[in-house]
């Protein structure tokens, strides 16, 4: 598992040093882009998350091209962000290196075994193989082939569903329709038999010694000849139970049995509720009924014997109606037409009259009136069939009116009667498809466990392959085609082998070379390394300085800004100062004219009130006045009674007398009367008057109190136009001092400006120098991680190789083969690689053009022997390594 890993790591290490180189190159190539994109190059590297030395260049990078792209009246947006960030790069920056130090001192020193000789010893299994379970028999071919045979069956059990339903369909509809024209049939039976009987009854009623005999005709040969007619009809009838005929004119009635005598049936039947339900029912001088209680009472006779009986006029001479005959109709008939009709299997059939009387077929304790579905057929005219539910069981419900007898004749068939044609349709359907089912599943399992046997002998073999043992062979007896595929897998693992000796003799090559690199890479890093901090910390310092300087831009145009406002304020205030003095001029004058009014308003109240205490006086005179008009009306009233008195003493003569004092005495009344209203008025005046007084009175206080304040307010008037002045003055003072300071500011905003663009440009220039440092740094560190990949990979391809078992018989070709191209190669390599002496931060670009052209010959020598490798995957990085795997090689640039 850690193996996979580390190739996992690899390979992502490598995609991110090609992005990087792809990038580099893309700067070298459009140079006028560089500045706007140096932000989006140096984040490159971030995936690396070991490699923390670049995270502080990206912020450094960031902050000095704001200041470019912003001009000098936007310094908010540099004050955001460039205040702590440029001195993060000196708390990461002196830690990362060392544990780059780390891994770059031991990893090209991890010594080699050479496994080759050895890994017929070896059991490990090779690295990255995944766990392959094993399958399961519903997955594995043997299943599928019965599945492939059982396709055609379930095919099969389709077209039988769809014959079956089809077939059901049609033989259930042809049995609904024999079994309802079976039932018609019998309706039409029962009403060929009733029409019958509806002859004989007319026959019998037109019969002359019936009707004279019943007329009133007091002849016994009448008698003899119609009883001879009724028994003769009964008798010639196989439907008729028996006939008997009564009527109002005679006494003895007339059956098949003989002469009824001395009973009185024809007020008996009238007078019932039957006789009743007849005569209201009558058509054509003809009734069909279910029962005759009275009658069967006083002729002996049993309702279990007949099922119906016909009603029939009985006419005289004249065709007047004297009297009724009756036919009952053979119960025992009935029966036996419905237990003789073809209906179906365990059906139940019936006749049912309009009143409920039932003759049953199939089942005695069954009766059709009572259930829910007949009463709904009552209300059709015509037949029909439906089904139905009895006792959870379905039915076919047939049923028909019989119109001659007024009845109705239903059947009912059990569902499965219908349907049991379709039904032994099915059981043959199944048993074939059951039939065909076993016979796939034989033939699919015989198949199957032939190919399965190759398929695993084959499989057995490919397993020990893939382990790492390639010394399994496969013997075959099949002549088909996993004979040809045996013998291509034999000769795949022959070629394996040898694949597996060249590949192993390769990597302890590639190994050596990448020790040697990995030495000088390292030295060169840590050169150019020691180069970026510096720049580093130079250019934190001219961020921090174009900061400050742009906040003091940005303080010092915001000062400027106030300067302005408060010498227009200084202005404004001094406006206002000017307006307030002439507002406190003009109240002035408004109290002087307030001040006159106060004066006259507290006269005019002491005139109001002198007025209102005179009225006083007055009002209490009158009352005195009211008193003398009060006493004249009581001696008014006092004369007016004696003049009465007097006048009541003389009699007639003084009676005019006595009118004249009356009237005088109603006007003393009258005059008492409005004496008391008006003091009344008068004490309401003299209430309201010392009321008015006291208002006036406490309006006078008030006036006095407003002339008190009136004052005060002139007092204080005066106080503000001194202030107003005062301020006034001060204001000129300040308004001289403002403009002076406005003046100032212009010619220092001026001298900031100039220092902000220079301190712009500094760093413009610090940050293409850092930006070339980083991407010098970014390309050692490429070089560093591909050197490293490549002895990490080179390691774990040995590895992996000595997990093959190849046999004895190739072990002498390790001997034989020696590629001289191989050897020139890595001469060729040391002799031009760079010494960790000559390497120093002022040559960098010097070391880096030797590191490539070793490099280049490097990927000469490597795609020159490792084109060829089969065994496993290795994935390499752009400086021109091939990637290998046990199927495919694929190679990167």
């Amino acid at each position: 598992m850690n193996k996979g890993t580390t190739d996992i790591e690899g390979v992502d290490n490598s995609a991110n040093n090609i992005e990087v180189l792809e990038q580099m190159e893309d700067d070298e190539l459009n140079p006028a882009d560089n500045k706007r994109t140096s932000k989006n190059k140096i984040k490159e590297p971030k995936p690396k998350k070991e490699k923390k030395v670049r995270e502080p260049k990206e912020k450094k990078a960031k902050e000095p091209r704001l200041p470019k792209e912003k001009k000098v009246k936007e310094p908010k947006i540099l004050k955001e962000k460039k205040a702590k960030e440029p001195r993060l790069p000196k708390e990461k920056k002196v830690k990362e290196p060392k544990i780059l130090n780390e891994k770059k001192v031991k990893e090209p020193k991890v010594p080699r075994e050479k496994n080759v000789r050895n890994s017929n010893k070896n059991t490990d299994k090779v690295a990255g193989l995944e766990e392959i379970k094993k399958i399961s028999r519903l997955r594995g071919i043997q299943s599928k082939l019965i599945g492939a045979f059982l396709l055609p069956v379930c095919l099969f059990i389709i077209v039988g569903i769809i014959i079956y339903s089809k077939s059901e369909q049609g033989l259930k509809d042809n049995a609904e329709s024999l079994t309802y024209t079976s039932v018609d049939m019998l309706k039409e039976y029962f009403e060929l038999g009733f029409e019958s009987i509806e002859l004989t009854s007319t026959r019998i009623s037109v019969n002359s010694a019936i009707s004279s005999h019943f007329g009133g005709m007091y002849d016994s040969n009448y008698e003899i000849e119609a009883k001879g007619a009724v028994v003769n009809e009964a008798v010639a009838d196989k439907y008729i139970q028996s006939i008997i005929a009564f009527s109002k004119n005679q006494k003895n009635s007339i059956s098949n049995t003989g002469v009824v005598k001395k009973k009185d049936l024809y007020n008996a039947f009238v007078n019932s509720e039957t006789g009743k339900y007849v005569e209201a029912n009558m058509e054509n001088n003809m009734c069909w009924i279910s029962s005759h209680p009275e009658i069967d009472e006083l002729m002996n006779y049993s309702q279990d014997d007949y099922a119906l009986a016909l009603v029939k006029k009985i006419n005289d001479s004249n065709n007047k109606p004297v009297g009724y005959m009756i036919i009952d109709v053979k119960k025992s008939f009935i029966q036996d037409i419905l237990d003789n009709a073809k209906v179906g299997d365990k059906s139940i059939k019936g006749f049912i009259t309009s009143d409920g009387n039932e003759v049953i077929s199939g089942k005695e304790s069954f009766t059709f009136s009572d259930k829910s579905f007949f009463k709904k057929i009552k209300e059709k005219e015509k037949g029909g069939y439906t089904y139905v539910k009895y006792k959870g069981e379905s039915y076919l419900f047939l049923y028909d009116k019989v119109a001659t007898g007024d009845g109705y004749v239903c059947a009912m068939v059990p569902k499965n009667v219908i349907i049991e044609k379709a039904n032994d349709i099915k059981i043959y359907t199944i048993v074939t498809i059951i039939a065909c089912c076993i016979i796939a599943v034989i033939v699919g399992s015989l198949l199957a466990m032939g190919i399965a046997k190759a398929i695993n002998k084959i499989n057995a073999v490919m397993k020990q392959t893939a382990e790492g043992d390639l010394t399994g062979t496969i013997t075959m007896k099949r002549k088909d085609e996993f004979h040809l595929l045996s013998g291509n897998i034999g000769n795949m693992i022959k070629s394996i082998k040898h694949l597996i000796i060249k590949m192993t003799k390769v990597s302890e090559q590639v190994q050596q070379s990448a020790g040697q690199v990995s030495d000088n890479s390292e030295v060169l890093y840590n050169a150019t390394k020691d180069i970026t901090e510096s720049i580093g910390y130079i250019e934190a310092g001219l961020i921090q300085q174009s900061e400050d300087t742009e906040n003091c831009l940005h303080q010092m145009s915001d000062l400027a800004d106030k300067i302005s406002v408060v010498y227009e304020n200084t202005n404004e205030i001094e406006r206002i100062a000017s307006q307030t003095q002439d507002t406190v001029d003009d109240g002035m004058v408004i109290v002087s004219e307030l001040g006159n009014r106060v004066q006259d308003t507290t006269k005019i109240t002491k005139d109001i009130i002198n007025d209102i205490n005179e009225l006083e006086r007055e009002s209490k005179a009158i009352n005195t006045i009211i008193a003398a008009i009060n006493e004249i009306a009581d001696e008014t009233n006092l004369l007016s009674l004696n003049a009465s008195i007097e006048a009541a003493r003389a009699g007639e003569a003084g009676r005019g007398f006595a009118v004249v004092s009356d009237e005088i005495r109603k006007l003393a009344e009258q005059s008492s009367e409005a004496g008391r209203q008006i003091g009344e008025i008068v004490s309401r005046i003299q209430e309201r008057m010392g009321k008015t007084i006291e208002t006036a009175r406490k309006a006078d206080d008030i006036v006095s109190y407003q002339a008190e304040a009136l004052g005060t307010t002139v007092n204080v008037f005066q106080d503000i136009k001194g202030h107003v002045t005062t301020l006034a003055h001060d204001l000129d003072t300040i308004s001289i001092n403002v403009k002076g300071i406005e003046m100032a500011k212009n010619d220092t905003l001026e001298a900031i400006s100039s220092i902000s663009a220079t301190s712009n440009e500094t760093e413009a220039a610090s940050t293409e120098l850092s930006r070339n440092a980083d991407k010098q740094l970014k390309a050692v560190e490429v070089l560093y991680g591909a050197v490293k990949q490549l002895n990490t990979n080179s390691t774990e391809l040995d590895e992996s190789v000595s997990i093959f078992k190849v046999g004895e018989y190739l072990e002498s070709e390790l001997n034989q083969e020696e590629p001289k191209e191989e050897e020139s190669a890595l001469e060729k390599i040391n002799s031009e690689e760079v010494k960790p002496e000559e390497v120093n931060s002022d040559d960098v670009n010097s070391e880096e053009v030797s590191l490539e052209e070793a490099d280049s010959d490097a990927v000469a020598l490597e795609e020159a022997n490792l084109e060829e490798i089969d065994s496993e995957e290795v994935n390499m990085e752009e400086a021109g390594f091939e990637e290998a795997d046990s199927e495919e090689v694929n190679s990167e640039d």
